[in-house]
C-alpha cells in the first residue's frame, strides 16, 4: 500500500524524500569514509548510486515497502543526512530505522532529531508496532542517538546482517508504542501537515 510523504519537521530539521535536485550533495557527503563504514551505502559511492537511490526511494513510498528522507536545513533546505524507514513489514508491523549524517552537521543533535520525527511517525501514524535500530557494536555515537530517541538497547546479535565492511555483530534497539506511553517527553516529536 502506498505511503503517504508526511510533513516532518521540528524547530532545525525538516525531513523530505530525496530528490534528482540532492544527488550532487549526496554523492559528495556519501565520499566520507564513516558512512560506509556503519552503514549499508556502498563505497565507493558514485552520482548514479545518489541517482538510484532517488529513484529507490521513490518506488519504496509507492509500494510501502520503505520511506526515505532527506534531513534538510529548515532555514536553507541544505542536505545534512538521510533517514528513513526500511523493511516495513505489514504483516508483522515492523520497520528498521537507518540514517547518516554528514561529517559537518555532526555533534549537533541532527540524527537524533530525525530519528525521533521518523519514529514518532511511524509509531503513530503509520502503526507500526516496533521499530528496530542496529549499530555496529563499536559505532557508540550511534547507540547514543538511539538511547536518546528513547529506544531500548535489547542486546547484542551476532553475525547478524551486513553493515560496513561485511558481516557484522549489531546492538540491537527497538521502540514500541507502549514507550511513548511510559515517557512521551522520551520520544517527542513535531509533525506539520
Amino acid at each position: 500500500m502506498p505511503l503517504d510523504v508526511p510533513d516532518l519537521a521540528d524547530e532545525v530539521v525538516r525531513l523530505r524524500p530525496p530528490a534528482l535536485a540532492d544527488v550532487d550533495a549526496i554523492t559528495a557527503e556519501c565520499q566520507d569514509p564513516e558512512i560506509p563504514r556503519f552503514t549499508r551505502i556502498m563505497s565507493p559511492y558514485r552520482r548514479e548510486d545518489a541517482v538510484r537511490f532517488v529513484e529507490d526511494t521513490a518506488h519504496g513510498w509507492a509500494e510501502g515497502s520503505s520511506a526515505a528522507f532527506v534531513i534538510s536545513d529548515l532555514d536553507r533546505d541544505t542536505v545534512l543526512g538521510s533517514v528513513g524507514l526500511m523493511r516495513i513489514h505489514e504483516e508483522r508491523h515492523v520497520a528498521e530505522i537507518g540514517y547518516w549524517v554528514a561529517a559537518g552537521a555532526r555533534r549537533r543533535g541532527i540524527a537524533t532529531r530525525a530519528v525521533r520525527l521518523v519514529a514518532a511517525w511511524a509509531v503513530r501514524d503509520l502503526g507500526i508496532a516496533r521499530v528496530e535500530l542496529m549499530t555496529r557494536i563499536e559505532n557508540v555515537a550511534s547507540q547514543g542517538v538511539a538511547e536518546r530517541s528513547g529506544f531500548t538497547r535489547e542486546g547484542v546479535l551476532r553475525s547478524y546482517t551486513t553493515l560496513g565492511c561485511g558481516l557484522a555483530d549489531v546492538v540491537m534497539f527497538s521502540l514500541v508504542p507502549a514507550d511513548f506511553d511510559a515517557d512521551p517527553a522520551r520520544t517527542r516529536a513535531s509533525a506539520r501537515g
